[in-house]
């Protein structure tokens, strides 16, 4: 296998594995894709049946609800199967559009108007129906069910502070105002949940029907002697129900592919909507037969998932290999064949838009979504299961540019060396991805959760980076964390100095502190104040959306939850990680203590009230300035410095320490991460005053969680790998670093060298992610004036990637300043 691995490889040149290229259908679909710039369309049909469907089951169960009017969507829902579609399954009842929807919150009109002039396009005459569902979801969305259960002496004035982003406007809005966009057919909260890595494989190799057939059997052996039964009865007949309808849908477009071969005058593509008609007649209800239908059967699952900004295909390459290997070796595919199907669906998927209202808009760069496909890492014995297929998603990204999905590397010390260059070759393209995990840190997480080494080694990626046990773990809520603006607080004894209130408990203000430990304490206390605030926010998300929201398609793609006839909004999982507690903007906060204990307590260049006045005026004056410019000067992490590394390794522990002890309301403990998602940095900076590091006010936070803040990593990458390795990852989750490289750090066979052992190494001593964006600075420069002649840029953000020219100029100016790394 490694030599036939091996020859893949030495097939591979510039233009392409074995000279592949896009066929002219694949590359018309790319460059229509990528220049663009029609506003979307925004349907209001799925809207619509749902919420009539909701309005005829008041009374029943609410997963019962919930099933039904995913069914009646399936039914219902207008389908098409576009020119060019090598698979059957529209995203939207509008071609290249975007559904409404009311179930997180209602769309008041001025948030309509925002869409209009925010390159989305809601027709007037949808308005009053617009209007009539926001008064039937007024009282019935998942935010009107989480704010109800806020009290409001603790949990109501939290929402409200913008530690948790971003901060609640009114029990009504929420987050917002105004609701969801997205695609896709399942009934849920769209943005982010649920984040976990489901069983579309076992849709795939087992089909829908057995599936049915095994909740049928559970059903009919459940006795109604408990309510626990009773539920478990409600449960499985709305899996029956869901599961049925997607079968269901299947056949709408085995229908619609005959109806359309019978008018089509092109012989070949009469040929393929009968192909077509035929996969679609046969999956998801079967098991797939061939890689192509296998690529149906997973589209099929794809959309009763979503819409989600999370998703995961999980380990693609490992459970879609077995019909690659089979095709090929039947001769009935080729690799040009599976790279065009590939493509394919970096194409669609990255046509899938998951957004908000605008508030929320602003915490989602360049519509960010984290739909994460996996490549290589272990098998269940520790060996290494890089295949053929591992290669074909690199180089299908390669000829294929698009943002999305985001590919994500496994790498363990057996990852072989030619999959390492390939990925850095994708890498230097500048397209972001893969992005690269370690085993070594995040297999010895799982494993100190209890997982078996076996089953841990089988982990995939969902979200950005949330490590996930197939079909048995998964996470629901997992909000960004300002610790900065809770070091705001801690300065000023408590009190938010932009209302004047006390927020927290009563602690010495930093004008007052007589030792940089008195202040250390203070701030630990306001933190562990809020990081407890922020974990029962976390349970009130969890009990709402089980209540509003029952899942039934991800129940059923998960294991054990048919024979339990469990929710999985509702039951622990064999890995139990509901939640997660997530800081962002830690490496200010920590950068900010070094600058305080050595400008203020050790060197005794300032007092401390000469301080909090400066940072009170935005280092306003002349003594403001001077004494940011101490600030600025004093150790910062990622310099391999103790003065400031430390601070950050133990403030990362006091989080974990903290996070873990705290209970969720499955009865397992919190987990904790630490990610930046999409631009949320920049709405955390904007909420936050100058900090003791320099940094001024409204300044968009240190990227990611182990990334330095802009500009200040001076002594080389070596020093800041060191820096990062100085803070115990394997305890989270979820950690993320992210570098970027000028385009000559990959140029030639012996830089790539020198980056794959950098890569290894770093990930050997315990690192746990690394993303990189290769990026030349005059072509982004230029973007930034003329976006029309570079629509194909794509920069790497928050454990994703976008179009350069689809940021906002804060997120460009973002990325932009990030230190640059020439060399390795």
């Amino acid at each position: 296998m490694e030599q036939a691995l091996l020859d893949t490889v030495s097939d591979m040149g510039t233009e392409g594995s074995a000279g592949l290229a896009l066929t002219p259908r694949i590359q018309a679909m790319l460059d229509a894709f990528r220049t663009n710039s029609d506003p979307i369309p925004v349907g209001i049909a799925k809207a619509l049946i749902t919420t009539e469907a909701f309005r005829e089951t008041e009374g029943r169960p609410q997963v019962i609800r919930c099933a039904h009017a995913f069914a009646r969507v399936l039914d219902e829902v207008p389908i098409f199967i576009a020119p060019d579609d090598m698979l059957a399954g529209n995203l939207a009842s509008k071609p290249g559009g975007v559904e409404l929807s009311c179930f997180w919150a209602t769309w008041p009109e001025a948030e309509l108007d925002a869409l209009n002039s925010g390159g989305f396009i809601v027709e007037d005459s949808d308005r009053p129906a617009i209007a009539a569902m926001n008064d039937y979801w007024r009282t019935r969305s998942l935010t009107s069910r989480m704010t109800s259960l806020y009290d409001d002496n603790r949990l109501w004035p939290y929402a409200q502070l913008g530690v948790v982003l971003p901060p609640f406007r009114s029990k009504e809005e929420g987050w917002g105002p105004g609701g969801m966009l997205g695609v896709g057919y399942g009934i849920h909260h769209e943005i982010s949940q649920i984040i976990g890595v489901f069983r579309i494989d076992q849709v795939i190799e087992r089909g829908l029907d057995a599936m049915i057939a095994e909740a049928r059997a559970e059903r009919d052996a459940t006795r109604l002697m408990s309510a626990d039964a009773v539920e478990k009865i409600d449960m499985l007949d709305g899996v029956i129900m869901a599961l049925e309808a997607m079968v269901r849908f299947a056949a709408r477009f085995a229908a619609e592919a005959d109806r359309l071969a019978d008018s089509e005058t092109d012989p070949a593509r009469r040929d393929e909507l009968r192909v077509i008609a035929e996969m679609c007649r046969h999956v998801p209800a079967k098991p797939a037969r061939t890689f192509r239908e296998a690529m149906q059967s997973l589209w099929f699952a794809v959309l009763g998932l979503l819409p989600s900004g999370v998703l995961s295909y999980g380990r693609f390459d490992d459970y879609m290999l077995p019909y690659y290997e089979a095709d090929i070796a039947a001769g009935r595919i080729t690799d040009a064949e599976v790279i065009e199907l590939l493509a394919w669906l970096r194409i669609k998927d990255s046509g899938i838009v998951i957004t908000a209202g605008q508030t929320h808009r602003s915490k989602y760069g360049g519509f960010a979504k984290w739909h994460n496909l996996g490549i290589g890492g272990q098998n269940a014995d520790g060996s290494d299961a890089t295949s053929a297929l591992s290669y074909l998603l690199l180089e299908a990204a390669k000829l294929c540019p698009t943002p999305h999905p985001t590919l994500t590397m496994r790498v363990h010390e057996g990852t072989p060396e030619p999959l390492m260059r390939e990925a850095l070759k994708l890498i230097g393209t500048g397209i972001g991805v893969p992005s690269m995990i370690g085993d070594e840190s995040s297999i010895q997480f799982l494993v100190k959760e209890g997982v078996p080494l076996e089953t841990a080694r089988g982990y995939g990626v969902a979200g950005c980076l949330g490590i996930n046990i197939p079909g048995q773990s998964r996470t629901i809520a997992w909000p960004m964390f300002t610790v900065p603006l809770v070091l705001q607080f801690a300065i000023h004894g408590g009190v938010d100095p932009r209302s004047g209130e006390q927020v927290g408990p009563v602690t010495t203000k930093l004008a007052e502190c007589g030792s940089y430990e008195a202040f250390l304490d203070g701030f630990k206390t306001q933190l562990g104040h809020f990081l407890e605030l922020q974990a029962e926010f976390n349970n009130v998300t969890m009990r709402a959306y089980a209540e509003r929201f029952p899942q039934t398609v991800e129940t059923a793609l998960s294991d054990g939850l048919i024979q339990s006839g469990k929710n999985i909004l509702g039951h622990p999982l064999p890995f139990e990680n509901g939640s997660c507690l997530n800081p962002i903007g830690m490496i200010n906060a920590s950068d900010s203590l070094a600058a305080l204990k050595s400008v203020v307590f050790e060197r005794k260049l300032a007092t401390p009230a000469e301080f909090a006045a400066a940072l009170a005026s935005n280092w306003a004056g002349e003594r403001g300035a001077e004494l940011r410019a101490l600030a600025l000067a004093a150790p910062k992490y990622g310099n391999d410095d103790d003065a400031a590394d430390l601070i950050a390794a133990d403030l990362y522990a006091f989080w974990a320490d903290r996070g873990t002890a705290l209970t969720t309301t499955y009865g397992g403990n919190f987990k904790v991460a630490s990610i930046s998602i999409g631009t949320s940095t920049i709405p955390g900076g904007a909420a936050t005053g100058a900090t003791p590091d320099g940094r001024m006010a409204g300044e968009a936070l240190a990227d990611e969680s182990l990334s330095p803040m802009r500009g200040r990593d001076t002594s080389g990458i070596h020093a800041l790998l060191r820096s990062a390795l100085k803070i115990d990852q394997a305890r989270y989750q979820a950690m993320s670093l992210d570098l970027r490289f000028h385009p000559e750090a990959l140029d030639g066979d012996e830089r790539l060298a020198a980056v794959s052992r950098l890569v290894r190494d770093y990930f050997a001593a315990g690192g746990k992610h690394m993303q990189f964006n290769v990026l030349d600075t005059d072509a982004l420069l230029d973007a930034q004036t003329n976006p029309d002649a570079h629509p194909g840029e794509i920069v790497r953000i928050g454990g994703c990637s976008a179009f350069f020219v689809g940021l906002t100029p804060a997120a460009q100016h973002d990325v932009l300043n990030r230190t640059e790394y020439r060399e390795i």
